[in-house]
């Protein structure tokens, strides 16, 4: 099962990486007006300051209020509703002493009134009685406007090989 997942994981990196990032970069500069881009660049940026103040009250606002919102973290496991992804950030912020993530690339891409992005981040991190490490996911997700800001209706982390020590690894 974990081949199957490890295979999973690279083939799903490697279409992503090879086919699906060049084709929204190409799409981010030719359909997306600039304030829209700058809007859902703030969104992911509010994200990566609620890791580093392991906030799971900020991360769980950058949801969606819709009962179907959820959140898949990068070793697979799957959250569904806000208190729930809340829950779960705060569980994973107890086991870090620090965390910063530095977003290296996104793309944007319309879908009807939402936005769906795709993303690498680069987080360094210390894990509690653990030396620190740095680890890169890859994000996808769907976003839209709610009471005039934007937010996540699902977001998908996804470790792009499979980690070291699945046992600590974790979002």
């Amino acid at each position: 099962m974990n081949s199957f997942r490890s295979i999973s994981s690279f083939a799903l990196a490697f279409v992503l990486d090879v086919c699906l990032v060049p084709w929204l970069q190409a799409q981010t500069s030719t359909t997306l007006d600039k304030k829209i881009i700058a809007a859902n660049r703030e969104l992911d940026q509010r994200l990566m300051d609620a890791h580093a103040l392991k906030d799971a009250a900020l991360v769980e606002s950058l949801f969606s209020e819709s009962p179907d919102v959820f959140f898949i973290d990068p070793t697979g496991d799957l959250t569904k509703g806000r208190g729930n992804i809340r829950h779960d950030w705060a569980a994973w912020f107890d086991t870090l002493e620090t965390i910063r993530g530095d977003i290296r690339e996104v793309s944007y891409s319309p879908a009807g009134e939402s936005v769906i992005g795709v993303g690498t981040v680069t987080y360094t991190r210390k894990l509690k009685n653990a030396p620190a490490d740095r680890k890169t996911v890859i994000w996808t997700d769907y976003r839209r406007i709610e009471k005039g800001r934007w937010v996540y209706l699902f977001r998908h982390a996804q470790w792009p090989f499979e980690p070291r020590d699945s046992a600590a690894a974790h979002k």
